[in-house]
């Protein structure tokens, strides 16, 4: 049995927007869930494989990779949630038993590669158009009414957490906190700088905080998000358009420059990587989270030698996004963590283009889409 559900689709690899339509859904297989999605984080992630920054594996593709809903049907074998269950989307469904799962590492779990190919872990989709497969980005698509997903996909949340904020914590919550509190090696006073303020980086300024920085330096070109950025921990905001951050970070280190910079801006490149390693002091750590296409990071080796700085790759918050949600969702639910601040705009699924506009102009930090509901 399929039914049929409205989505936003990105055609192929020469679509600037993505596209209305209506695709068939087939019911789950064993092992996987259907869910009806009611709200969708705008991540930037997902325009990324509109320009091709990030190839989503397969195309026509179902947008979207931030998701919360209600559970509406189960395959068989499925114990860990039920129908009418409250649930959020992960794009990595770790399973648990390879060696990275075991070491804390389930943002890495060797069966990822299907979240890469757009497609179900049996390699397969189920979405269909006249006929044809059409594929689930990050192994998800949380841009239409209702999916289908593995069982490890999604985890249950509480009843009094709303879904529109239940989406963001699956992706860009995780991923910034993460970068902070997992990937980074924070201590107690240290200065950190985080450059882009956007959904990622203003959690990695609240992981920041959480870790025990003295000094959080905010870089970011909008005036607006540098305001938001002190509301969540930052000490400092940086304009990198009319400042030189290696200088300004000097001067608020007497000279000896930043622990830690989180680079997590909406699309990177080598140059600006460069940059963000030019703030750090010695022995100074780069998380990198952003997506740089095919560019070489500009940085002096005998700089990074006799300066003992470390440059880190930071995937999904770098541990286990399942236990970092549910403990951020707990922290938000006992007034320790910032959530409703992120979501500074909401569309339904028939504007998720001005979405895009809106987030790719600079004007929203983060915004939600409401799929199946009417808000």
């Amino acid at each position: 049995m399929s039914r049929t559900v409205s989505a936003a689709v990105i055609e192929d690899t020469e679509a600037d927007a993505f596209s209305l339509t209506e695709l068939e859904l087939d019911d789950p297989k064993p092992g996987e869930v259907r869910v009806e999605i009611q709200h969708a984080g705008a991540c930037h992630t997902d325009w990324h494989a509109i320009e091709g920054d990030l190839p989503a594996g397969r195309y026509p593709v179902v947008g979207g990779h931030e998701g919360a809903g209600v559970v509406s049907a189960v395959g068989d074998g499925v114990d860990t949630v039920a129908v009418g269950d409250r649930v959020l989307t992960l794009w990595i469904p770790a399973c648990g038993t390879c060696d990275l799962c075991l070491r804390g590492y389930q943002n890495l779990c060797v069966e990822r590669e299907s979240t890469y190919a757009s497609t179900l872990p049996d390699g397969t989709c189920r979405f269909h158009r006249d006929g044809e497969e059409v594929g689930q980005f990050l192994l998800l698509g949380t841009f239409a009414e209702e999916v289908v997903v593995p069982e490890r996909a999604v985890l249950p949340i509480p009843d009094d957490l709303p879904t529109d904020l239940a989406s963001i914590v699956g992706c860009g919550v995780v991923t910034g906190f993460g970068s902070a509190v997992h990937r980074a090696d924070i201590e107690v006073d240290d200065t950190v700088v985080v450059v882009g303020a956007g959904n990622v980086g203003l959690n990695a300024i609240q992981g920041a905080a959480h870790a025990g920085a003295g000094r959080i330096v905010a870089v970011d070109p909008v005036a607006s998000k540098r305001e938001v950025a002190e509301t969540m921990g930052a000490t400092h905001t940086l304009d990198p358009t009319t400042t030189d951050q290696a200088e300004a970070v000097a001067g608020i280190t007497d000279g000896v420059g930043a622990d830690t910079t989180v680079f997590c801006v909406g699309v990177g490149s080598g140059d600006l990587i460069g940059d963000a390693y030019d703030t750090l002091g010695p022995r100074g750590e780069l998380i990198v989270t952003a997506t740089a296409p095919d560019d070489a990071i500009a940085v002096n080796p005998v700089d990074l030698i006799t300066t003992e700085k470390e440059i880190k790759g930071c995937l999904y918050g770098g541990a286990s996004p399942r236990r970092t949600a549910s403990r951020l969702i707990d922290a938000y639910l006992d007034d320790r963590y910032l959530l409703d601040e992120l979501i500074t705009a909401r569309y339904d699924l028939d504007g998720i283009n001005d979405a895009y506009d809106a987030l790719l102009g600079g004007e929203d930090i983060h915004s939600v889409v409401s799929v199946s509901v009417d808000d």
